[in-house]
Parts: structure tokens; C-alpha cells; sequence
């Protein structure tokens, strides 16, 4: 296994319940339909930058207890072709004028434009991306191909991708002690997991999983470690691994989280 030193990971802090033992991160809407608002209230609590890649404008519209209290939105990042001409007003019209930042370069699109911005003017900051894997096919391999390029060391700022169901990030090559759950913290996680190799092939071990393996061969087209279980008593768990894997992890579901 790689010698670089171990990663902690406190992923259940993004969404719990109260900002108390918080950590400061941006929040990304994605254009896709939002399938938990109660998640995303959390979510809009917790974070310290709230921007919206073009047409995620238009999803938080939709919501009408989000045009009240919720309207602080502190930017809005695409080539704008699929922002609604109401929305643009709305957010304009807001005691705290929403930006509207054009980048019409067609090369790029209006998810990987909106995490540049907010590494450019929060560069330490971690992102969280609401709607990543929810849409089309495509557009989640998308999603994939830039998480890669946007977490290229430890040392860059975690970028996570959140659906309705889970939680997905990448791990780079090393150990990586994931805490699944945290003291006085409501458990948001449920026990679906899986460690994929998202280029070439990479040898795992894991620990704190109904199936642990070790120095285990994983790869596209060979044994992939999906539907795992995290183990009921299990705080930590620790992912080693040779190359850069995407974890993934289901959100616990709870009545009336789609509520709106």
C-alpha cells in the first residue's frame, strides 16, 4: 500500500441537523430535480457559500420555502442558456443582489465552471454538489470525469457529489479513515457502501465492512467491492488502497425528507 500519511474524513458533519461541530463548506446546486428538501435545508444551514450552476437556479425556484428566507444565494455560474429569465429577476431583486457570472465557453461545462469559480474565491474550501449522479447518464459520467480532475492530491479541497441516495468522493491513493458516524450526531448515513476504481486498477483493503478484504485486486471488468455493508457498531471505517477510488455511501432515509 501507498506510504502517504492517512486522511480523516468527517463526512456525517456536512449534513447534521445543527451547525454546532459544522465544517465550513460551499454549497453546489446542481440542475437536477431536488428530491430532498429537508436534506437541503440542512445543507443551506450548514454551508458558508451557496452558488448554483446555471439551471440548479431554477431547481431552488421551484421550492417555494425557498424564495423567503432561503433567497440568499450568493451566485449563479454557467453559460446561462438554461437559467429561466424570472429567476434571474427574482434573484436580482434581492435585498443581497445574487451575481450572475456569464462563462460562455462551451468547452467546459456549467458544473465544472461553478466549482473553479468557488476554488478560485475560497480556495480551501470544501464543496459539496447537490444533484451529482442524479441526472442522465452522461451527465454523471461527467460528474465523475471532473471529480477526478478537481481532487488530484490529499491536499485539495474535497469535493463531494450528493444525491437523493448517497453520498459519493473521491479517495486518492492511501489510507483513508472514514467517520461514518460522530458523537452527538444523528446517524445520516445508511449501511450501503462501495469502493470503485474509477481509473486502471488499484489493490484495496478495508476494514469496519461486513466484507473486508486485503490487498484485494479491484477493477472496471474484474471484482468491484459494490453493496458492501457498513457494520452496525462500525464509527470508522479505513479504505487503503493503491490508485484513486470513488467511496460511496447511502444516505439514511427518513419520513417526510421529500416534503417541500
Amino acid at each position: 500500500m501507498s506510504e502517504a500519511a492517512s486522511v480523516e474524513w468527517h463526512p456525517a458533519r456536512l449534513l447534521q441537523d445543527h451547525g454546532d461541530d459544522s465544517q465550513d463548506f460551499a454549497l453546489l446546486i446542481l440542475n437536477q430535480p431536488i428530491r430532498n428538501v429537508g436534506g437541503l435545508r440542512r445543507l443551506w444551514k450548514n454551508s458558508t457559500v451557496r452558488v448554483a450552476a446555471d439551471g440548479g437556479a431554477n431547481r431552488l425556484h421551484e421550492l417555494s420555502s425557498f424564495r423567503g428566507k432561503y433567497s440568499n444565494l450568493q451566485a449563479i455560474i454557467g453559460d446561462l442558456d438554461s437559467l429561466e429569465p424570472s429567476v434571474k429577476d427574482f434573484y436580482l431583486s434581492q435585498p443581497k443582489p445574487t451575481e450572475i457570472i456569464h462563462e460562455p465557453d462551451q468547452q467546459s461545462t456549467d458544473f465544472a465552471k461553478a466549482v473553479t469559480w468557488i476554488r478560485k474565491t475560497q480556495p480551501s474550501m470544501p464543496i459539496v454538489a447537490l444533484g451529482g449522479l442524479g441526472g442522465r447518464v452522461d451527465q454523471g459520467l461527467s460528474q465523475l470525469h471532473h471529480l477526478y480532475l478537481f481532487q488530484t492530491s490529499h491536499q485539495d479541497p474535497a469535493l463531494y457529489l450528493l444525491s437523493g441516495s448517497s453520498l459519493t468522493f473521491l479517495l486518492n491513493k492511501g489510507t483513508h479513515h472514514i467517520h461514518v458516524r460522530e458523537e452527538g450526531v444523528a446517524d445520516v448515513f445508511g449501511k450501503h457502501a462501495g469502493v470503485v476504481p474509477l481509473k486502471g486498477r488499484s489493490r484495496i483493503t478495508l476494514k469496519g465492512f461486513e466484507w473486508d478484504v486485503e490487498d484485494w485486486e479491484t477493477e472496471i471488468g474484474g471484482q468491484l467491492s459494490t453493496s458492501n455493508h457498513v457494520l452496525p457498531e462500525t464509527k470508522v471505517v479505513e479504505v487503503s488502497t493503491t490508485e484513486d477510488v470513488l467511496f460511496t455511501i447511502a444516505l439514511r432515509q427518513t419520513d417526510g425528507e421529500d416534503d417541500g
